[in-house]
């Protein structure tokens, strides 16, 4: 009996290894593709990574040239803002000089008016009432 049992053991041994060795060359061709899949995995990445990089740089040199672009606006906005703001007080001065003169020129013309009537007055007799 115990070299039946003995028998059946080695037997069973046998169809283990012998399915083992298959199960054990399938999982190294599987390591294999999988270390092969890993590098190919690492170029791409360091590729999108040097991409990345590359992109960042030039968001970088786009973002200067705007900043340089929005202060040169930002300063002629500045100046049309003072050239604005000194046409307003020249409109300003014009308008109160144009006003003033317009009624010292009736003052005059009003006080020119007032003595022609004055002396207008004077020259013509008076009337008997």
């Amino acid at each position: 009996m115990p070299s039946v049992i003995d028998v059946t053991l080695i037997l069973v041994l046998v169809a283990i290894a012998v399915g083992l060795v298959p199960l054990l060359f399938q999982l190294r061709r599987t390591a294999q593709g999988l270390d092969a899949f890993l590098l190919s995995t690492r170029k791409d990445l360091s590729q999108i990574a040097e991409d990345v990089h590359a992109s960042r740089l030039r968001m970088d040199h786009l973002a200067v040239s705007l900043q340089a672009s929005l202060d040169e606006v930002s300063a002629f906005a500045e100046m049309m803002g003072e050239v604005g703001r000194t046409l307003k007080e020249f409109h300003a001065r014009f308008h109160n000089t144009i006003d003033s003169a317009s009624r010292n020129l009736g003052g005059i013309i009003g006080g020119i008016s007032a003595a022609l009537a004055f002396f207008k007055r004077k020259q013509t007799p008076h009337e008997p009432e």
